[in-house]
């Protein structure tokens, strides 16, 4: 069962995927205008999303059982790369496997050090201390056959790994519980309309777009702006 955290970003994921898809749609659409003497004086059809409210039901399921770091490390990996990673080259899946459970004791180290400082909360002193290990498991992940990276950010999966290692390492200190969620409309229909939690969310597009300028060294300088 999914955690909320996980379904609400995946439904927000979705939204993104579909507005790649009409901006590849575009594209096509641009090239065909193109070629043609009549329709390429037209301006090109191109959709944005403006806001997109949800109310989405939802029940408790209970906590979620705690993982050792080689299982959410390779869980996490799994959810970010997603199909970049193929799992059934199983020589490069059973490295990373035994990569994982050598990181393992570093991890525990750093675990207890955190513990004996007997702080309420994560510090940013300690998240430091956990820094390294998301740098360490992505270099080994570059390394791998099975990772293809076509769809993956190298960034944004660092970021994905180092946001799980600090989530998992807070559920240790703070004793933080994660709730599983029922989210099929089969399971949800059994239920007394009583145990039903609805959140309501407004998605809103705010586009970035690239940008090129000159610096004073006479440099060209790429960079993300928003729209």
């Amino acid at each position: 069962m999914p955690k909320l955290r996980e379904y609400l970003g995946g439904i927000v994921s979705e939204i993104a995927e579909a507005r790649k898809m009409t901006d590849l749609q575009t594209v096509q659409m641009a090239k065909e205008y193109a070629q043609d003497n009549l329709l390429k004086h037209f301006s090109i059809p191109r959709m944005k999303v403006g806001t997109v409210d949800l109310t989405i039901p939802f029940a408790t399921a209970g906590k979620s059982p705690k993982m050792i770091f080689r299982d959410f490390i390779y869980d996490e990996i799994i959810q970010a790369a997603k199909t970049d990673y193929d799992p059934s080259d199983i020589k490069s899946d059973q490295s990373l496997k035994d990569f994982l459970i050598k990181q393992e004791p570093a991890y525990l180290d750093l675990l207890i050090k955190i513990k004996e400082e007997n702080t309420p909360t994560l510090t940013l002193d300690q998240i430091e201390y956990l820094a390294p290990i998301p740098k360490i498991i992505v270099e080994f992940c570059k390394s791998l056959s099975n990772f293809s990276w076509k769809y993956t950010n190298p960034d944004i999966f660092h970021k994905s790994i180092s946001n799980r290692v600090i989530l998992e390492t807070k559920k240790v200190v703070e004793k933080i519980e994660d709730q599983e969620i029922i989210v099929e409309a089969s399971k949800l229909m059994e239920l007394d309309v009583k145990c039903l939690i609805f959140a309501k969310m407004s998605v809103s597009e705010a586009g970035m777009e690239w940008s090129r300028y000159e610096d004073i060294n006479g440099n060209i300088v790429e960079t993300l702006i928003p729209e």
